[in-house]
């Protein structure tokens, strides 16, 4: 209660409070608007095909519970604009918003994006997601190694025998690399070490328990972390 306004404390105080839902997103120079009634707040008028078809749960969860809203008796011009620019609202940015009517002041419900769009000639459904899903988002793969993940003249590695340097104990092209960034360094391919040089054996050993703690010395993390000089 506190994070809402006095007029909108006294509305929701009253017995009777007349509220209304607006989803508003934008496409480009096209804006959306859409209401349960036909309504004006801030000088924009609202179209009355909104329908909240699910409700919008607060969690204690990182997820975001998308939210699903339906227009419903809208026009054929209304479903066939609808449909051309379909995969343009799809991503944009969607506010659902609570209209009190008494106090004409408005309450923000649910930020997110357009998720999903289905069209037909009456109706349209939109789901609503948050921006911050954890469990829809792509999280990049890396193995976290002190040592470089890529194959020896592979394409991510890009040595090339003949125009890289080559191994001043035989005078000839490396055939192998240990993978470590002294070797990489000496190989002219520093530049493109995936390994993390400041990840010592001692320290993935401490962190990830593969030795029993009798055998692990106590060290400070500031003894296990290789400083830059000694690379």
């Amino acid at each position: 209660m506190r994070t809402l306004s006095p007029a909108i404390q006294n509305a929701i105080a009253k017995s009777k409070t007349s509220v209304c839902h607006l989803l508003s997103f934008q496409v480009g120079q096209n804006a959306y608007r859409f209401a349960e009634d036909k309504v004006s707040f801030q000088d924009n008028w609202y179209e009355p095909w909104l329908t909240v078809a699910s409700p919008v749960r607060y969690t204690q969860k990182l997820q975001v519970e998308p939210v699903t809203v339906r227009l419903q008796n809208i026009t054929l011009d209304a479903a066939k604009m609808l449909q051309q620019e379909r995969d343009a609202i799809q991503g944009s940015e969607a506010t659902l918003q609570r209209l009190f009517l008494n106090c004409n002041e408005a309450l923000t419900l649910f930020v997110g994006r357009v998720s999903e769009i289905r069209v037909n000639d009456r109706s349209a459904h939109l789901t609503l997601s948050g921006d911050l899903d954890p469990i829809a988002t792509e999280v990049p793969v890396r193995k976290c190694s002190a040592a470089c993940v890529w194959t020896f003249k592979d394409n991510n590695c890009g040595y090339v025998p003949g125009t890289d340097p080559e191994d001043p104990t035989t005078g000839s092209p490396f055939s192998t690399c240990p993978k470590d960034f002294l070797s990489c360094q000496a190989r002219g391919r520093q530049h493109r070490f995936s390994g993390f040089i400041h990840i010592s054996r001692d320290l993935t050993l401490a962190v990830e328990g593969q030795l029993p703690d009798s055998l692990t010395p106590a060290r400070r993390l500031g003894q296990l972390i290789r400083p830059w000089e000694e690379l």
